[in-house]
C-alpha cells in the first residue's frame, strides 16, 4: 500500500463569512448522521451500535477518497481533479475527523457505563487505540511540520504505514462479513471493491510514473 499524497492548499470553505475547514464538515456531516441514526432508532445500545455502524461506513468513504485523490488527479488530466488536487491534504484530515467520530460513537456505552465489562469491551477499547492512534498520525504526517521535522522519507512513512492500517481494516473486514457468519449486507461487498480499485489506482499511478519516468510530487509544503 503506498502512501497517501498531500498538498499546501488550506481547504477552508466560507460559511456565513467564516472559513470552515473541510475536515470540520466531514466530522460535522459523520456526527450529524450518527445523531439521526440514534434518534431514529433510540439512545440504547442498539442504536449507538447502529449509529457506530453508519459512522464506520460513512468514515470508509471518505478513506476511500483520501487512497485515490492523488493518484486520480494525476492519471486524469481534468480540471475538475487539477483543482481537487489542492485538497488532498483537507481529505485525509476529512478521514481522520470522521473516523473520530465513528470511535466516539463506538465508544458512547463505555462513557455512559452502559457497557458490559467482558472480553468483547476490551478487545473494542484496544481497536480503538490503534485505530486512534493511526488517525491521530495520519494528520500529524500529512502537514508541513511533519515534513519539515521529519523529513520526506519519514513523512511517507508514517502516511503509509497508517493508510496500509485502515486499508487492511476496511478490507479484511469486508472479507470477514462477506465469508463469514453474518447476515447479508451488500456494504461490505461495496467496501472490499472500493478497497481493490484504490490499490488498482494506486497501482497504475505507479506505473504510470515509472513508464513515463516521472517522480511523484514532494510532500513537503
Amino acid at each position: 500500500m503506498t502512501v497517501i499524497d498531500t498538498s499546501v492548499r488550506s481547504g477552508t470553505q466560507p460559511l456565513f463569512n467564516v472559513k470552515i475547514p473541510v475536515s470540520a464538515l466531514v466530522a460535522a456531516a459523520s456526527a450529524s448522521i450518527a445523531f439521526a441514526v440514534m434518534a431514529r432508532h433510540g439512545f440504547n445500545d442498539a442504536g449507538v451500535r447502529l449509529a457506530s455502524e453508519v459512522a464506520w461506513r460513512f468514515a470508509s468513504f471518505v478513506f476511500f477518497a483520501a487512497v485515490i485523490a492523488g493518484p486520480l488527479c494525476r492519471l486524469i488530466p481534468a480540471d475538475t481533479l487539477k483543482q481537487l488536487s489542492g485538497f488532498r491534504r483537507q481529505i485525509i484530515w476529512s478521514f481522520s475527523a470522521s473516523y473520530a467520530v465513528f470511535l466516539a460513537v463506538m465508544l458512547l456505552p463505555n462513557m455512559m457505563g452502559t457497557a458490559a465489562r467482558d472480553a468483547s469491551a476490551m478487545g473494542m477499547i484496544l481497536f480503538s487505540l490503534f485505530g486512534g492512534g493511526a488517525a491521530a498520525i495520519m494528520p500529524y504526517a500529512a502537514s508541513p511540520a511533519a515534513g519539515q521535522r521529519l523529513g520526506e522519507k519519514s513523512q511517507r512513512a508514517l502516511l503509509s504505514v497508517a493508510a496500509s492500517f485502515f486499508w487492511l481494516t476496511y478490507a479484511l473486514t469486508g472479507l470477514a462479513h462477506l465469508s463469514g457468519p453474518h447476515r447479508p449486507d451488500n456494504f461490505y461487498g461495496i467496501s472490499l471493491s472500493l478497497m481493490l480499485v484504490a490499490l488498482l489506482v494506486r497501482f497504475a499511478d505507479r506505473f504510470v510514473a515509472k513508464l513515463m519516468g516521472t517522480s511523484r510530487p514532494s510532500l513537503q509544503a
